[in-house]
């Protein structure tokens, strides 16, 4: 039987991260609640859920890896961001995000990214700044009764992101869950 040691629990608790180790079976799932939308989503095995500290980060929940620092420049941090949707065309909020990034980042190559979800719509693509940053993005829509889209993305800092990495983020995205707003 796997025992969390108190002062863990306790921290947790009070801060909100909380993390599962990878040899238990049992996922943590967070209900999150923001503005009029909510979403359950899972936390992958090895990496911490956060919405305490989401906000610094610019989304609404946040992971990372377990044994890291998500203020480290080296930690690759996967963000999820809820966003009113613009129309039902999903990949037009896509283009528009390749775009911006164009218009900051002259040297951005972008790739077809490979998340899927169960029952959403998904738009994926890989933005890279060689030597610099890779951003795997991919955007959601759960359909036209919910007027907002998620977002989630995971940075990785100077390179491509690791098979274990990549795993979480395929993870996080099919995890995800529009629930009715309370």
């Amino acid at each position: 039987m796997y025992r969390i040691p108190l002062a863990i629990a306790l921290w947790a608790g009070f801060f909100g991260a909380v993390s599962i180790e990878a040899s238990e079976p049992k996922r943590h799932v967070l209900d999150v609640h923001t503005g009029g939308f909510a979403f359950e989503v899972s936390e992958p095995p090895g990496w911490f859920v956060d919405s305490t500290i989401a906000s610094e980060f610019g989304a609404s929940v946040i992971f990372y890896p377990a044994t890291r620092d998500p203020h480290s420049p080296g930690t690759p941090v996967i963000r999820v961001v809820v966003a009113k949707k613009v129309s039902e065309d999903t990949s037009v909020d896509l283009k528009h995000a390749m775009d911006y990034s164009r218009s900051r980042y002259h040297n951005v190559e972008f790739w077809d990214s490979a998340a899927s979800h169960p029952r959403y719509r998904a738009y994926a693509k890989l933005f890279c700044l060689p030597g610099k940053f890779c951003e795997y993005v991919t955007y959601l829509n759960p359909g036209r009764a919910s007027s907002y889209l998620l977002s989630v993305t995971l940075t990785t800092p100077k390179h491509a992101a690791t098979a274990i990495e990549l795993a979480a983020y395929k993870r996080v995205v099919a995890s995800l869950d529009a629930k009715s707003a309370p």
